[in-house]
């Protein structure tokens, strides 16, 4: 076998399962459609709204699909046709990402061949839309307030304790617009609201839209980000349940992380998808961190565990992986720590983690 073969199986099977995080390096134009593999979104070569998107599987493959180009089928290929680089160079690129190295013929600077064109926002598209969150924010209550009960009630559904903290990243809001993919209102619904933050930046709002009576909101997505301003980048970021101090829990879900905080008691900060667990930015002071991971057929959510716990032990923070044992149920994608709070106790936290 050749030496370029032989790097290239290394580079390949290193990014398999990575390439979300790769893609976010290499293409930060395509981070809504990182956010949500299979999603349209503006092509970023031909413009328009929906000319382009990540196959669903593309934390796997890397590859996506443009209406007018057609399909990439991996991640090289895919960064071949965005950025006109020939296949050493999207090799070397990929393998600096991941911290790998090439040899001597891989090892050339990789330079853009030519601009991408992407449908970049108006400062005055930016300044309505950064309005229209802190507009939300400010229409917002605290889930204590009694018109809150929507919140209360579907925490208890979720089998959790409908007390919380008065955390003032965790709002209510009475009357939120839905919204499909194209921008069409759908209708208004009460929603749970929580601040999405980097450092000491907010970046948008999660919703989770619910009924009256507490449950999801009939509509495609009830959990759903609100659009990032383009000055901001929503990678790396996380919902702040509480303040840290040298140990801090973190999970993809909120009701995941309210289940670690109902069971031991911890600071625990919600990262809200496996693909910005994998990209958190670790507060300063953290020694310790507890990866409190999903267990999924997809294995995602273990990948980007792996990932961060990499991450923190490159800045000298102490990772802890804590994943539910399972088995998955047979007709179930995944098994979360919720699972386990609400069919075997706090005391399953004790014995896994501690």
């Amino acid at each position: 076998m050749s030496t370029k073969a032989i790097e290239s199986d290394i580079v390949r099977n290193a990014a398999r399962g990575s390439w979300l995080s790769v893609l976010n390096s290499l293409a930060p134009e395509l981070e809504r459609a990182i956010l949500k593999p299979g999603r349209h979104i503006g092509c970023p070569i031909h413009g328009g709204k929906d000319g382009f998107k990540l196959f669903r599987n593309a934390g796997i493959s890397g590859g996506g699909i443009c209406n007018t180009c057609g399909a990439k089928p991996d991640g090289f290929s895919l960064l071949m046709w965005l950025r006109d680089w020939s296949f050493p160079d999207a090799l070397s690129a990929v393998a600096n990402v991941l911290g790998l190295s090439t040899n001597a013929a891989y090892q050339k600077p990789v330079i853009p061949r030519k601009p991408v064109f992407t449908k970049s926002k108006s400062t005055a598209d930016d300044d309505r839309l950064k309005a229209i969150l802190r507009t939300v924010w400010l229409e917002s209550k605290s889930v204590h307030h009694p018109d809150a009960k929507p919140v209360r009630l579907y925490l208890q559904s979720r089998g959790l304790d409908d007390w919380l903290p008065n955390w003032p990243s965790i709002r209510f809001h009475p009357n939120m617009q839905y919204r499909d993919e194209d921008g069409n209102l759908i209708g208004r619904y009460p929603a749970m609201l929580a601040l999405v933050e980097k450092g000491n930046e907010a970046i948008t709002i999660h919703r989770t839209f619910l009924t009256p009576k507490g449950c999801k909101a009939p509509v495609d997505s009830p959990k759903k980000m609100m659009p990032t301003p383009s000055d901001k980048m929503v990678v790396g970021s996380a919902i702040r349940l509480g303040n840290p101090g040298r140990v801090l829990c973190v999970t993809e879900g909120i009701e995941t992380a309210l289940a670690v905080i109902e069971a031991t008691g911890m600071v625990t900060w919600p990262l809200i998808s496996a693909t910005m667990m994998s990209q958190f930015v670790i507060p300063a002071g953290v020694k310790k961190l507890m990866i409190w991971s999903d267990l999924d057929r997809s294995c995602a959510g273990s990948l980007a565990a792996t990932k961060l716990a990499e991450l923190a032990k490159v800045q000298g923070v102490e990772a802890v992986i804590c994943e539910p044992k399972g088995p998955i149920p047979v007709k179930s994608k995944s098994v979360d720590w919720l699972d386990v709070l609400n069919q075997q106790g706090p005391n399953a936290f004790v014995r896994s983690c501690f």
